[in-house]
């Protein structure tokens, strides 16, 4: 038999009681009185995306078009252009823009015709298979300003399955010999998207390409996240059992010492200490360690949810607080009192590290941005549905997000910058716990086959 606690969670959907924990919480404090309405509260957080920010002119980049029709040619441009445009760094120039001219494989970058066309820089690339069956995949960057010198260059040689893959590296190499920080598109997300009773585990690119379910049916699965060498892992329920640690390409749950449902899981940058929220008697506690093997608890938080740690090792979680769930970070509450908050993130942003998380009002959720201990706060997004589960990009400077806006593209999958502006949706799947990272090896998370 499963804890009181427990029972309660698998109550009608065990999502809506675990997604942001403003269903738990909020019953603690139901008596008493909050400090403020949430509307109230975020009307005095600024909005990062508007005024100047959001109408900042973006250096206007080219690239070279390509009449070749081969496979690997027409991938290495249709990724690369994309991640760029994506990254939010740019303004892409649509192929219409560029100058005159027939645009073979040895086709040379003409830098003075691009500048000519209002281009501050110029990218060709180029895909193409070889006598070996090998492919060969090259990039060259060039700043108008400089001249006819590239200021990247490479030619390098991959097996052909893994042409998309290796065409995401040449873009954040690109990204970075054009803006002095490698781009993160070398990367997969991983999330939870239901279908009815069904929950399953995701895996996509860092574009919105191919969402993939890894996760077998039978199971309630929650909370993915990747863990050392990009290995996946998430918590699921058999039967309405026990929440159990589950890896791809494995039928049988991981042991732990210590008992009770998972229901979150999270491992540091370096990987080397890892968090979980696990079910104890009537409450849902934090627990770290090196490994799963070595966990204790955190005390001084109760309820705790969608655990993330900090670039620099700092632990966070939304757990219960006075007037409603807070995140806290080191056992410390950074979110505004009386704004029910939820799955906090952390983004490595080149200009400082930005602690990202959704609040509550009414039937909006939007996104807010702080300091990595609190202050600064920024409002990302504005009156448009639900916006929920950040996940930061590997280089920090972006954050995807799930939406149920019906404006502009509609509900699914975005991606923008960190401080609000660009968002572009890559997808058009809503679920939840979304986490992203970086791909080690170029070699995408095998899908299990299923029986």
């Amino acid at each position: 038999m499963l804890p009181v606690r427990e029972r309660i969670l698998w109550a009608g959907s065990l999502v809506a009681a675990l997604v942001a924990t403003s269903v738990l919480a909020p019953l603690v404090a139901a008596q008493e009185k909050r400090p403020a309405k949430p509307e109230d509260i975020l009307k005095n957080i600024v909005v990062a995306a508007s005024g100047k920010k959001a109408g900042r002119v973006l250096p206007k980049i080219g690239i070279q078009p390509s009449l070749a029709s081969n496979i690997e040619d027409v991938t290495i441009h249709n990724v690369v252009t994309r991640d760029l445009d994506l990254c939010g760094e740019f303004e892409v120039l649509p192929d219409s823009a560029a100058p005159d001219g027939l645009y073979l494989s040895g086709t040379p970058v003409d830098v003075d015709a691009w500048k000519k066309k209002g281009a501050e820089a110029v990218v060709k690339i180029s895909g193409k298979k070889l006598t070996n069956g090998r492919v060969e995949l090259k990039g060259i960057a060039y700043l108008v300003d400089v001249g006819s010198k590239p200021v990247y260059e490479k030619k390098f040689e991959i097996d052909a399955s893994q042409t998309r893959v290796e065409s995401h590296r040449i873009a954040d190499a690109l990204i970075g010999a054009l803006t002095g920080t490698n781009g993160g598109f070398s990367s997969e997300m991983t999330f939870v998207y239901a279908q009815g009773r069904t929950r399953r585990v995701y895996v996509i690119d860092s574009d919105g390409h191919d969402p993939r379910p890894v996760s077998p049916p039978n199971q309630t699965a929650v909370s993915p996240t990747f863990g050392p060498g990009h290995k996946l892992y998430w918590s699921a329920s058999i039967k309405k059992g026990r929440y159990r640690i589950y890896t791809a390409g494995k039928a049988a749950p991981l042991s732990l010492a210590q008992r009770g449902s998972v229901y979150g899981l999270a491992w540091s940058r370096k990987r080397n200490m890892v968090a979980a929220s696990i079910g104890v008697g009537s409450s849902i506690k934090l627990f770290r360690g090196p490994d799963l093997d070595h966990l204790s608890v955190v005390t001084g938080v109760d309820m705790a949810m969608h655990p993330a740690w900090s670039p620099n090792d700092r632990l966070a979680a939304a757990a219960t607080a006075k007037w409603g769930p807070r995140i806290f970070v080191d056992q410390k509450p950074i979110s505004p009192s009386g704004l029910s908050a939820s799955a906090p993130v952390f983004c490595r942003h080149p200009n400082g590290v930005r602690a990202i998380y959704a609040v509550g009002a009414g039937k909006n959720t939007d996104l807010v941005s702080s300091g990595e201990r609190g202050g600064g706060m920024l409002r990302l997004t504005q009156g448009r549905g639900r916006n929920s589960f950040p996940a930061c990009s590997p280089d920090g400077r972006l954050v995807a997000f799930f939406s149920t806006r019906k404006t502009g593209k509609g509900p699914g999958l975005y991606i923008m910058r960190v401080d609000g502006t660009r968002p572009k949706r890559i997808s058009t799947l809503v679920g939840d716990s979304l986490r992203w990272a970086r791909l080690p090896s170029g070699k995408r998370t095998p899908v299990p086959t299923h029986k």
